[in-house]
C-alpha cells in the first residue's frame, strides 16, 4: 500500500505548479482530531484540489492543535511527500476559526477571502462615480414619496450596497436592471 500513495504522491508531484493553494479541514471522531489538506492549482485550464494528506494530527502526548503544530506538520509533509516547502503557498483556505487564521499569518499569506474583497474592491474603484449614483437613485427610492411610487410600477423594493460587503453592490446593480428591465 506504502508503494500505490509513494506512486500517486509522485505523479501529484509532477503535473503541480511550483506555487499553489492549500484547502485544509479538520474534524474530530472518536477523540482523535483528523486533518485534510488538499491541493489547488490550475493545470491545462481546469481547476485541480487533489488530496495531499488526512491524518490525526495528535500522534504524541505532547501534540497540541495550534497553528504553529499545523505549520510544523505542513512543513514536515509537504518536502517529504511532494517536493514543496511551505513558502511556496500563495493562500490558505479553510473554517473561520482561529487556528486557521494564525496559520495563514504563520506561512506568510493572508485571509483568502480579505484578499478577494481587496481585489473586487480595486477593480470596482474605476467604476466609483457611476455606483455612487446608482446609490444615490436606491437612497432616494427608500423615502416615503419615492417607495410609493415605485410600488405602483413594481413589486421590487430599492437595495443599497454596503461598505463592508461588495457583493451588495452587485445586488444594488442586479435590482436596477430588474427593475428597469
Amino acid at each position: 500500500m506504502d508503494g500505490v500513495a509513494r506512486a500517486v504522491e509522485r505523479g501529484i508531484a509532477s503535473e503541480m505548479l511550483e506555487r499553489c493553494g492549500l484547502i485544509l479541514d479538520g474534524w474530530t471522531h472518536c477523540s482523535k482530531h483528523y486533518v485534510a489538506v488538499f491541493a489547488c492549482y490550475e493545470l491545462n485550464g481546469k481547476s485541480k484540489t487533489p488530496l495531499f494528506s488526512m491524518t490525526p494530527l495528535l500522534n504524541d502526548e505532547d501534540d497540541d492543535l495550534s497553528a504553529v503544530a499545523h505549520r510544523e506538520f505542513l512543513a514536515d509533509m509537504l518536502p517529504r511527500d511532494f517536493g514543496r516547502q511551505v513558502h511556496e503557498c500563495v493562500f490558505l483556505v479553510g473554517d473561520n476559526c482561529s487556528v486557521n487564521r494564525r496559520l495563514a499569518t504563520l506561512v506568510g499569506v493572508g485571509c483568502a477571502s480579505h484578499q478577494l474583497n481587496r481585489a473586487v474592491q480595486r477593480e470596482l474603484q474605476e467604476h466609483e462615480n457611476d455606483l455612487a449614483a446608482v446609490q444615490a437613485l436606491m437612497i432616494k427610492l427608500r423615502t416615503l414619496t419615492q417607495s410609493a411610487k415605485l410600488r405602483l410600477k413594481t413589486d421590487l423594493r430599492p437595495v443599497i450596497r454596503q461598505d463592508t460587503r461588495w457583493s451588495s453592490t452587485f445586488s444594488m446593480l442586479h435590482r436596477l436592471t430588474r427593475a428597469l428591465g
